[in-house]
């Protein structure tokens, strides 16, 4: 097996990230966390959608990214159409009302 990337003080790397555990060719660096390379809880590290290893923090590996990550998902907003006031009577003599 090769030797993992991260060995040493030279990398302060994260306690989950992969390059702790594998070599540079096996693992890809995101610039930021993104939706795209979630957290799995059940075995705590990052993976992209085919399961890759995914590192999210560059500046501490040493490394430039290789995957951009995209912006932030926003919750757009629904379009509500404009709500028209209603109209009032106002006053009236109850002679006119009938």
């Amino acid at each position: 097996m090769s030797e993992p990337f991260s060995q040493g003080e030279d990398h302060p790397t994260c306690g989950i990230c992969p390059s702790k555990r594998l070599p540079r060719e096996e693992f890809v660096v995101y610039d930021r966390p993104s939706w795209e390379c979630p957290f799995d809880p059940a075995d705590g590290f990052r993976y992209t959608a085919d399961r890759t290893p995914a590192c999210v923090h560059p500046h501490k590996v040493g490394l430039g990214p290789d995957r951009i990550a995209p912006p932030p998902k926003t919750e757009t907003a629904v379009d509500e159409p404009e709500v028209t006031p209603l109209r009032r009577r106002g006053w009236q003599p109850s002679f006119l009302a009938r």
